[in-house]
């Protein structure tokens, strides 16, 4: 168990979207956070790509499978051959 303070802005904007998915405010404040944890793995995972990690470590990092890494990948316009280990593979380069 954890305790947070909050804004009363922030809490009412939290309160509106409990009740307009039909859920408490502490279920609402947990999936916010799963989503939010979730996207800055992603970020993480992306930003770790393009400096070099290989393509299936970085979709591990962040949870995804190939299939959906890639789909993240495309979202954001980032070809697979944006990492820096790619490039150097295709420049025959360690």
């Amino acid at each position: 168990r954890t305790n947070v303070m909050i804004y009363k802005e922030l809490l009412k904007e939290i309160d509106t979207l409990a009740n307009g998915h039909d859920e408490d405010r502490s279920t609402a404040i947990r999936q916010l956070l799963r989503r939010s944890l979730t996207k800055e793995k992603i970020m993480l995972a992306i930003g770790k790509f393009q400096d070099g990690t290989p393509f299936r470590k970085a979709a591990e990092m962040c949870g995804l499978d190939y299939w959906q890494f890639q789909s993240e990948l495309d979202k954001r316009n980032i070809p697979i051959s944006s990492s820096v280990s790619f490039a150097k593979r295709r420049l025959g380069q360690r």
